[in-house]
């Protein structure tokens, strides 16, 4: 491809990018979504089948690793888990940061002093959503792609892969996944392998934060219900949880509440919300976007964390609220079920539906889970009814995340996969 051509589609993109909140208002997304995947796959894809393969010693050993690593959202989230478990490994290593294309908030600096323009190292990780992968290797120069080992970790959350990422298995040797169940997705279509790399959990809360930074009652006992829009409101399915609350104990129950924490909301997903919450006062929204540990401090502040999803890539925030000794209620199906048993948690029944439309990549006639409302109130009283039982869940939960899901672990499995793949010729400095 001409050089001046992809220096036009990489200003265009800036261009977009910035004009993506008007964008969105003016124009439906299914017109976006065609304008970026015939139109700019064109331009990038066959690009990439054309990049070089991997070259041993082309470039010193380490892992140049790419993501969202300032997005205040789950996936930049899992990038920086991936930088702390790259700090454990003792590999070399090197953060390059990436926002175009993502509508978050990019305010999480923790990493920033550590971040560089150009790769150093021959392998690359690139943490970002599939989708994503054409604007990433059209912002970057093709000599970063060239001679080097590329590892795509992707995040899915549904059985069926979509055909419309397929396209980008070209731009990788390999993909890696935190949890089976997306591993399991991608692998049934991927013509190069797929390994499974769990995330190593961190979630350090800051303990001068009570309820009363909040605005929340110190008397009552809190479930916590806590979502982003852009994770999609049918999927993460906030009216679960207030369902359940509701079925469990009713609108007179005085020692009880539920705290429904939103990112990114929408006056029509409050106005929905607020609809399902008439008459009940011990019923709290928190709507403002919170730096991380004030969400760590906002999980503790409570006394238990629900999550009836309807499928789960991770399930990140259930982990870091067990590893916060919260205990979990959450729908056991899809990810999740890698950590969650019902020996540390309360895994929630379900009935796997159809879905009945589409909302963005997930297609109808997909599946996913629909949680028993029931179950799930059940556990909501026997938690607050049983001080015995919700100990041995908390402490449970704590242990099992520490145990099987810590930095160090991560650490672990990314370089005995290195090195099983021959990418690494000596032992790392622990």
């Amino acid at each position: 491809m001409r050089q001046w051509k992809k220096a036009a589609a990489r200003q265009l993109c800036i261009v977009v990018d910035r004009l993506k909140p008007l964008l969105i208002k003016l124009l439906p997304r299914s017109v976006l979504r065609y304008l970026k995947n015939h139109l700019l796959y064109r331009v990038v894809v066959p690009e990439g089948r054309e990049r070089l393969p991997y070259e041993p010693g082309a470039y010193p050993q380490g892992i140049n690793l790419f993501g969202h690593l300032r997005a205040e959202m789950g996936l930049g989230q899992g990038a920086r888990l991936t930088a702390y478990a790259l700090r454990e490994s003792g590999l070399p290593y090197c953060l390059i940061n990436f926002e175009t294309g993502n509508s978050a908030r990019h305010a999480d600096n923790e990493l920033s002093a550590e971040f560089t323009d150009t790769p150093r190292y021959s392998i690359n990780l690139i943490h970002i959503n599939a989708g994503q992968m054409d604007l990433l290797h059209l912002m970057r120069p093709k000599e970063d792609w060239d001679r080097r080992y590329n590892i795509a970790v992707w995040l899915w959350e549904l059985e069926d892969f979509p055909d419309e990422w397929c396209k980008y298995f070209s731009l990788v040797d390999e993909i890696w996944a935190p949890s089976r169940f997306t591993a399991q997705s991608i692998a049934r279509k991927s013509p190069v392998p797929v390994r499974v790399i769990p995330y190593g959990i961190c979630a350090e809360a800051d303990d001068t934060a009570g309820r009363a930074a909040f605005h929340l009652p110190e008397n009552l006992f809190l479930f916590l219900c806590m979502y982003d829009v852009n994770s999609m409101m049918a999927r993460k399915n906030p009216l679960g949880a207030i369902h359940a609350f509701k079925k469990a104990f009713g609108h007179q129950e005085n020692g009880v509440g539920l705290v429904i924490k939103v990112n990114n909301s929408t006056e029509r997903e409050l106005s929905l919300l607020r609809r399902e919450l008439e008459g009940y006062p011990n019923i709290y929204f928190i709507t403002n976007i919170l730096p991380r540990a004030q969400v760590y401090s906002l999980i503790k502040a409570c006394d238990v964390f629900v999550s009836l999803h309807r499928s789960e890539g991770f399930g990140l925030v259930l982990a870091e609220a067990m590893l916060l000794a919260r205990p979990v209620i959450g729908t056991n199906w899809s990810s999740v079920t890698d950590f969650m048993t019902k020996e540390n948690s309360c895994p929630v029944g379900y009935e796997l539906i159809r879905l009945q439309q589409d909302y963005y990549m997930f297609k109808e006639n997909q599946r996913w889970a629909e949680p028993d409302i029931g179950e799930a109130a059940a556990y909501m009283r026997r938690l607050y009814a049983d001080k015995s039982y919700y100990e041995t869940i908390a402490q449970n939960g704590q242990r099992d995340i520490r145990r099987n899901f810590s930095p160090e672990k991560a650490g672990e499995a990314i370089y005995g996969r290195l090195c099983e793949l021959g990418l690494f010729n000596e032992s790392p400095v622990l």
